[in-house]
C-alpha cells in the first residue's frame, strides 16, 4: 500500500469512527450517506473497527425488503481516560469512559503550597484512579491534566501564579513514572473543551469558557477548535487591566480583572467586611443564604466585575455562547443577576442580541473531564492509523 493510500485509509477510518461516535446507533447506509464514501470502503473499515473493539453492532434497522442491517455504536468501554484538575488547595481526579462519562471521582484538599507536596499527592491520586479502571481492551488510554496557569505546547508549566509554580517540566516528570500518554493543558482550555464536546453547546462553534476560581482564565473555541495562540498562551484574560492604579493582583501587577472578579477577590474582600480569616467560598455562600447583606452585596459586586470583563470578551470575540464555570458556579444565584444586567447595560445591542451567557452545566467536573477529553481525542486519532 502506497503512502497516499495509507493516508487516505487513515482519514476515512477516522471519519467513520467519528461519525459513529457522534451518532448513536447508526447504520452502514447512513455512514455512506453522511461521508460520501463507497459502500465497499465503509464495509471494510467498519469490519476493522469491530475487530479492534472500537465499535459494536447493536440492534437491527427496519427492513426495506432485503436483509436487515445491524446498527453500529461506539464502544465507549473499549478504554478509559484519567483526568486531573489541579486547583489551589485541591486536586480532583476522574476516570471517564471514551464518551467522557465519569465512572469514578475523587477530590483531595491540600494545605501546603509547596510543589513537592502537590506532586506527591498527584502521584498518589493517579495510582488511585488507575486502580479504579475496569478491565477492557485498551485499558488506560492516557492521562489529561489541567493547570491554572501558562502551559507551553510541551506540557511545561511556565507560570502558575496562584499555585506559585514556575518553569516546571511537569509532563516529563510524569512520563518518568507512568507509561501511558500524558497531556497537560491550561484549565480554562480544558473546561471549554468539555463544554463544547459533551454538552448541548456542540452547535456553538464560537464559544468561550470563563473559568472563575481562585484565578480567572478564558478557554477560547473558534470555528469548533481550541484557540491557543502562537505559543499556547492564549486566554490569560484574567490579567487584562481594568484599572492601572487598582488592586494588586497575585501576578504582582495592579488592576487585573482577576483582582476584582475571582474567588480570591471575593475571599479577600470578605475578610475585611466581616473581620474573619481563612474563609472559604462555601462559607460565603452560606452567609449569603443566611441573609448576610454585606456578603450578598459583595457577591453583587463580584457579579458586576465579571460582567464588565465578559462585555470586553463579547466585543472582542463576538461569540455565540459564553459559559461561566469553576468554583464561582457555587455562588450563581448571588452573582448572576448583577452579571447579566452589567452585560446588557454595556454591550452593543447587535452583540448582546446574538450571544448567550450561561453557567456551566458540568459545574466543578468540567475541567477534569475536558483534560481527559484531550487524551480521548488523541486515542481516537491514533486508533484510526
Amino acid at each position: 500500500m502506497s503512502w497516499n493510500q495509507q493516508l487516505g485509509k487513515k482519514f476515512n477510518k477516522e471519519l467513520i469512527l467519528k461519525e459513529i461516535f457522534l451518532h448513536s446507533d447508526i447504520s452502514r447506509g447512513d455512514i455512506i450517506k453522511e461521508t460520501g464514501l463507497k459502500k465497499a470502503t465503509v464495509a471494510n473499515l467498519v469490519n476493522e473497527l469491530i475487530d479492534e473493539n472500537l465499535i459494536l453492532e447493536s440492534g437491527e434497522e427496519a427492513s426495506t425488503g432485503g436483509r436487515r442491517s445491524k446498527k453500529l455504536k461506539f464502544n465507549e468501554k473499549a478504554g478509559f481516560a484519567l483526568g486531573v484538575d489541579i486547583g489551589v488547595n485541591y486536586i480532583y481526579g476522574v476516570v471517564v469512559n471514551l464518551r467522557g462519562e465519569i465512572i469514578f471521582e475523587d477530590v483531595q484538599t491540600i494545605h501546603s503550597a509547596a510543589f513537592e507536596t502537590y506532586f506527591e499527592r498527584i502521584i498518589s491520586l493517579i495510582h488511585l484512579l488507575m486502580n479504579k479502571v475496569p478491565p477492557c481492551p485498551y485499558q488506560i488510554v492516557g492521562l489529561g491534566m489541567a493547570i491554572p496557569g501558562i502551559i507551553d505546547t510541551g506540557g511545561n508549566v511556565l507560570d502558575a501564579p496562584n499555585l506559585q509554580w514556575k518553569n516546571i517540566e511537569l509532563k516529563r516528570m510524569l512520563e518518568e513514572i507512568f507509561q501511558f500518554p500524558i497531556y497537560i493543558s491550561n484549565e480554562a482550555n480544558a473546561g471549554a473543551y468539555a463544554e463544547f464536546t459533551f454538552t448541548q453547546n456542540k452547535e456553538a462553534n464560537n464559544l468561550l469558557y470563563l473559568s472563575v476560581g481562585i484565578g480567572l482564565g478564558v478557554g477560547i473555541i473558534i470555528n469548533g477548535k481550541i484557540y491557543q495562540g502562537n505559543n499556547g498562551y492564549s486566554g490569560e484574560n484574567g490579567h487584562t487591566i481594568l484599572n492601572l492604579n487598582g488592586k494588586t493582583c497575585t501576578c504582582g501587577r495592579k488592576g487585573c480583572w482577576e483582582a476584582y472578579a475571582s474567588e480570591h477577590a471575593a475571599l479577600k474582600e470578605a475578610e475585611n467586611l466581616i473581620n474573619e480569616t481563612s474563609l472559604t467560598l462555601e462559607q460565603l455562600v452560606q452567609y449569603a443564604d443566611e441573609n448576610n447583606e454585606k456578603i450578598r452585596k459583595l457577591f453583587q459586586e463580584i457579579g458586576f466585575y465579571i460582567g464588565i470583563g465578559i462585555t470586553n470578551l463579547i466585543h472582542t470575540f463576538n461569540p455565540e455562547k459564553i459559559i461561566i464555570g469553576n468554583s464561582m458556579t457555587k455562588a450563581q444565584r448571588y452573582v448572576e443577576l448583577a452579571l447579566l444586567e452589567t452585560i446588557e447595560a454595556n454591550t452593543y445591542p447587535a452583540h448582546f442580541e446574538t450571544v448567550s451567557v450561561e453557567f456551566s452545566s458540568l459545574r466543578g467536573q468540567a475541567i477534569a473531564i475536558g483534560a481527559a477529553t484531550f487524551i480521548i481525542d488523541q486515542f481516537i486519532e491514533l486508533s484510526s492509523s
